[in-house]
């Protein structure tokens, strides 16, 4: 409901959209019913990427829908740059916010089906979600409203992975975003992780170095004598 103090409801509106005031938990608009759109200015962007409510932003988003995006918002006529003092947030950048890209990276990293849509007007943005429904079955107003973030329907879920094992083992040292995912190919449970030999996790994980730095965390003594 925020969207409606924005002027893109009414762009839309002029475009031929049937744009429906629904309360939904996750995104801000969903075009289709696989398509689920956040959409950001950059000054949002950055701050939800430092404190981490993108990150949940997404988890939950990739779970409900297959296709989400989310459409970052500038504007054409203002240079923006993600170093020093950026236009839209008015200070400089605080230390932990300089890496904003890398940050980025990894998001899309970490979900690979997350697409990102940089949108310099609102005019443009009509026009991609006008391309986005092109042709594309209408959403259900009422299924959309039930959507929650508690819920995980297994007809919208895209990441047939366990997602509290997967952020558990990209806590281990040797397991990246590169090879977390061929752990769960090649391991059944943690436990059979924890009886692999040094041999086996090398094969698991292709990499002798990250192999033995994971072996010794999963057998080191807790308590050094």
């Amino acid at each position: 409901m925020r969207e409606f103090r924005s002027i893109l409801p009414s762009i839309l509106h002029k475009r031929g959209f049937d744009v429906l005031p629904v309360t939904i938990e996750i995104g801000d608009y969903v075009l289709t019913p696989d398509t689920c759109v956040e959409r950001k200015s950059v000054s949002d962007l950055i701050g939800s990427l430092s404190n981490g409510r993108l990150y949940n932003q997404c988890q939950t988003m990739t779970r409900h829908y297959k296709r989400s995006i989310i459409l970052i918002e500038f504007d054409q006529n203002k240079s923006f740059s993600f170093k020093g003092k950026y236009w839209g947030l008015g200070r400089r950048l605080e230390p932990g916010e300089h890496n904003v890209v890398s940050k980025l990276i990894l998001l899309t990293m970490h979900f690979p089906q997350l697409r990102l849509i940089w949108s310099p007007s609102v005019h443009f943005t009509a026009e991609v979600f006008e391309f986005l429904k092109q042709d594309k079955e209408q959403p259900d107003m009422k299924s959309v409203a039930e959507v929650t973030e508690k819920q995980l329907p297994a007809a919208y879920s895209t990441d047939k992975y366990d997602i509290a094992t997967k952020d558990f083992l990209l806590c281990l040292p040797g397991v990246n975003l590169y090879n977390v995912y061929t752990i769960m190919n090649k391991v059944t449970c943690i436990a059979d992780l924890c009886n692999a030999s040094k041999d086996e996790l090398t094969s698991i994980l292709s990499n002798a170095q990250n192999a033995e730095i994971l072996y010794d965390c999963l057998h080191k003594n807790l308590v050094s004598c």
